[in-house]
């Protein structure tokens, strides 16, 4: 560090004595060149500059791809091709996050599309949310169940246990998530 300092303290020395005293044969005043000299370098390090961001924005979207991309596949077809790479790599977490990732979507989907039936049940109106939360999630469990099975993994318990949507929904609600301060306060 001391090296770079002393490195940097020199070049100033030397630029601004040529900039004040001027070397040119032309009559040209030393600072114009010196400007003229520091703005080229200084347009030059900007495009390598830019070129370099450019580059690391392909790097930042194969990051992403590869770690954080759960919701972002094309299709169904690319969701299985990185599945199958994924496990041929031995990257069990990760087949296993997504196929969860799948399983908590396809749930929300038809949740959200039965939203939008009819009130009557039978005769009685009730409402959408109360009607909806009764319906069975069995064929997205049995369909994760499959999938596991596939991959020789066993389904997490609390899913095996899921019936209905109310299960779905039911696991943590937003009154689990409040902290209790005076209760939790020493007195």
């Amino acid at each position: 560090m001391k090296r770079f300092s002393l490195f940097v303290v020199t070049l100033a020395t030397a630029a601004s004595t040529f900039a004040y005293y001027g070397y040119s044969s032309r009559g040209d005043s030393g600072w114009a060149t010196f400007l003229a000299i520091i703005t080229i370098v200084g347009c030059v390090l900007q495009i390598i500059l830019f070129f370099k961001i450019w580059g690391m924005t392909n790097n930042v979207k194969a990051l992403k791809k590869d770690h954080f991309s759960e919701n972002s596949f094309g299709s169904k077809a690319e969701m299985a091709s990185y599945l199958r790479k994924n496990l041929m790599l031995g990257n069990m977490d990760n087949v296993k996050r997504i196929l969860l990732q799948n399983f908590f979507d396809d749930v929300e989907h038809a949740y959200y599309i039965l939203k939008t039936e009819g009130f009557s049940n039978e005769g009685k109106w009730v409402s959408i949310k109360e009607k909806n939360l009764q319906k069975s999630i069995k064929p997205y469990v049995d369909n994760l169940i499959k999938l596991y099975a596939k991959i020789g993994e066993e389904v997490p318990v609390y899913i095996l246990r899921m019936e209905t949507f109310d299960d779905y929904f039911g696991i943590f609600v937003e009154e689990d998530l409040k902290v209790d301060i005076e209760n939790t306060q020493h007195g």
